[in-house]
């Protein structure tokens, strides 16, 4: 159908609603779902979730050792012959003491009491460390896990935002190769400028195909990381109101009480503990044990009961000890460098954000201003082209650098938003306050 003045008056109109006015439908799901689903279900959330529960146990079983024990047995046997003894004393009766019973039981119960062994508690103190290193390591690892969730998140809102961009843009090629073909048949242009049309046709079919390629590429991704599978049926509105972030010294502030911090803390006072108590491994450790015997063969004691006490001092000492000392104290020195990397990489993170942000604020209010200056251009330069002023590669041009100004635009304001989220998150703010508030500690 050849196309009217009517037709080509609008296409402009047509270009932006299509790219520039174009009302979202809110398909995707909201980040707090993925970040729910991150949390039950996220493979680095399990593991540091297990590694606690680890320790835990360690810890429990360290203080075991330190702690009254008590340790049972008895046994049955069955003897082919017995074997029996009588004995007689002047004015007494005759007595019958059996040596070997046919059946014989026995069974025994001990006591086991550490009195003296500060080895054993200090390593008790080191192993509760180590557990609550295990739980701020959790937190730290629940505060990555958000953090790579919302990227993907906010990388999976541009990719969505970039196919309608670029599928709006294929609609806008397709009208100037209808335009271009009127152009032909009026005489008022020739076939080079329909088949430069068409050739932008495809090239934005190309386009679209590779901006489809990342979306699916991002949702297997964020699909991957939380175990929920992402809705990609529609885009979702990025808004930023491009306002400043609180100044850096306020992000700052909290460096030490960082998870990822407090744990490298943790772990090098566990460690120090340790040397403590390799330490105190060269002062003797002095038990008591008191031990129940009963059996139906007391032989001459006369008594089918009996109990035995005893105290038991253990001492030794050789070159492995002191090998021991200086290997832990080494250990020390290598956790206490961990912690200050620790330290250093938080306050790091945290002040490439904090300018990430606030270079991304005036990306952002830049790209708005292109955007809107492109689509302008775009705009005239098709009312140009209609009206034969301008030749159709500058039309053309023109509608690239709308295009590129609404990518440049999209990839902006979604770097802004996630440059603000891993800010929070680098300074140890949650995402999901719902799953926090339960605590790991």
């Amino acid at each position: 159908m050849k196309p009217n003045r009517r037709d080509i008056a609008i296409a402009p109109l047509l270009f932006l609603l299509l790219v520039l006015h174009s009302p979202p439908s809110l398909a995707l799901q909201p980040l707090e779902m993925f970040l729910a689903g991150a949390s039950e279900r996220n493979p680095d959330e399990l593991e540091a979730r297990a590694a606690v529960l680890e320790q835990q146990g360690q810890a429990l079983s360290a203080l075991g050792r330190v702690l009254p024990g008590v340790a049972a047995n008895g046994s049955y046997t069955r003897n082919q012959y017995s074997s029996a003894i009588t004995l007689a004393q002047l004015g007494h009766p005759a007595q019958t003491v059996t040596l070997l019973p046919r059946d014989q039981w026995d069974g025994s119960a001990t006591l086991t009491v550490p009195l003296v062994d500060l080895a054993g508690l200090r390593r008790v103190s080191a192993a509760n460390e180590s557990a609550r290193s295990a739980a701020y390591r959790l937190d730290a690892t629940w505060l990555q896990v958000q953090g790579l969730v919302a990227q993907e998140y906010y990388q999976l809102v541009a990719d969505l935002a970039l196919v309608a961009a670029s599928r709006a843009a294929l609609d806008v090629s397709r009208e100037g190769l209808a335009l271009a073909r009127a152009r032909l048949r009026a005489g008022a242009a020739g076939v080079l400028e329909v088949d430069r049309a068409r050739a932008d046709v495809e090239q934005q079919f190309q386009q679209l195909a590779a901006a489809e390629l990342q979306v699916t590429l991002t949702a297997r991704a964020l699909d991957s990381a939380s175990n929920v599978q992402p809705d990609v049926s529609g885009v979702v509105p990025l808004i930023d109101d491009l306002h400043p972030e609180p100044e850096l010294s306020s992000f700052l502030n909290a460096v030490a009480a960082l998870p990822s911090v407090a744990a490298a803390a943790a772990s090098t006072h566990a460690a120090a503990m340790e040397a403590d108590a390799r330490r105190l491994a060269l002062v003797p450790s002095i038990a008591g044990t008191f031990t129940g015997t009963g059996t139906n063969t007391p032989g001459f004691i006369g008594h089918d009961w009996s109990y035995r006490a005893a105290l038991t001092a253990t001492w030794s000492f050789d070159l492995t000890r002191i090998g021991d000392i200086k290997a832990q104290d080494a250990a020390v020195d290598a956790t206490w460098a961990r912690e200050l990397r620790a330290a250093l990489a938080a306050r790091d993170a945290i002040h490439r954000e904090w300018n990430t942000v606030t270079a991304g604020i005036a990306r952002s209010r830049s790209a708005r201003a292109g955007r809107e200056a492109a689509f302008h251009a775009a705009e005239q330069a098709r009312e140009r082209y209609r009206a034969g002023t301008i030749t159709q590669l500058d039309l053309l041009q023109a509608q690239r650098d709308a295009f590129n100004s609404e990518v440049s635009r999209i990839q902006a304001d979604a770097d802004l938003i996630n440059a603000r989220v891993q800010l929070r998150l680098s300074a140890g703010g949650s995402l999901l306050a719902a799953k926090d508030g339960g605590g790991y500690r």
